[in-house]
């Protein structure tokens, strides 16, 4: 089971009323509810006072509190054994079958230059369905054992060459980079490279950067969402904890940035131009 933790605070009430609310006991309400196998314990805490006592939630909590649902707006005193649940991995899906799905519609895909930043291997088994569509990528990571094996399948199975690395200097090569996990550092990237990651990065990077996807939830699964969760952190919930493994297949409408959005259809009009310049 998944729980949810949010925390309500009713409007302040003026005159006797906001007087009077100020001796009410907070309560605590709890709702069972289920939707495709998955079920939710969804605990509101409704605070008159301002304050949140964990101390009177802690029961019926039990063993969930170290991977609560919640807002990332709800900071949980240290030491608590409170904590937010917090996962990239559905997050580096979507990435990945976003990258998949333009490298399909691309018509030019074997003339882009392709770069995989994966510093941790999250997503080798990428690379064997990437060489589908494109020639010699330059792979940077720190975990070089997972991707030396597949390094050796594709030069096996393929004949594909594959540049494993850890020089973040071959990214200024590319045009498309394809990033499944959090971006920490500083990369010399072309100004105008594409780069699908996982979360805001916390580095300054040249290129357009598309960071959080769009994608269709499957039906039901928004009947038991909190409202103030966002469809991808709950999806990776379901994904991690609920073993809704399904959702790992979903390809997003869309990718964001802060330079706008791209549809599959957009990025791969937008790689096929750019592999034209590339190659003239």
């Amino acid at each position: 089971m998944l729980t949810a933790f949010s925390v309500k605070l009713p409007p302040r009430a003026a005159g006797v009323k906001g007087f009077a609310n100020r001796f009410r006991h907070d309560k605590i309400e709890v709702q069972i509810q289920r939707s495709r196998g998955v079920s939710l314990k969804h605990i509101t805490y409704v605070s008159y006072s301002g304050e949140v006592r964990l101390d009177r939630t802690d029961k019926v909590v039990g063993t969930q509190r170290d991977r609560l649902l919640c807002s990332d707006k709800l900071v949980f005193p240290h030491g608590s054994g409170y904590h937010r649940f917090q996962s990239a991995s559905f997050s580096a899906r979507l990435c990945v079958n976003m990258a998949l799905e333009t490298l399909r519609e691309c018509c030019r895909s074997e003339e882009l230059r392709i770069g995989i930043y994966d510093p941790c291997a999250a997503a080798a088994d990428f690379l064997p369905q990437a060489l589908e569509f494109c020639v010699d990528p330059v792979i940077i990571t720190q975990n070089y054992p997972l991707y030396q094996l597949a390094r050796e399948r594709a030069l096996e199975e393929l004949g594909a060459a594959v540049n494993l690395t850890k020089n973040l200097a071959e990214l200024e090569k590319c045009d498309f980079i394809i990033a499944p996990a959090r971006i920490h550092e500083t990369m010399p990237l072309n100004p105008s490279a594409t780069v699908l990651t996982v979360g805001e990065p916390d580095a300054p990077l040249n290129g357009e950067i598309y960071f959080s996807y769009s994608f269709r939830m499957p039906n039901g699964f928004a009947d038991i969402k909190p409202p103030e969760l966002s469809e991808e952190y709950f999806c990776s919930a379901l994904y991690t904890l609920g073993a809704q493994y399904e959702l790992g297949t979903i390809v997003p409408l869309s990718c964001n940035g802060k330079t706008g959005a791209q549809t599959v259809k957009s990025l791969s009009n937008l790689l096929d131009i750019r592999a034209k310049k590339s190659y003239n």
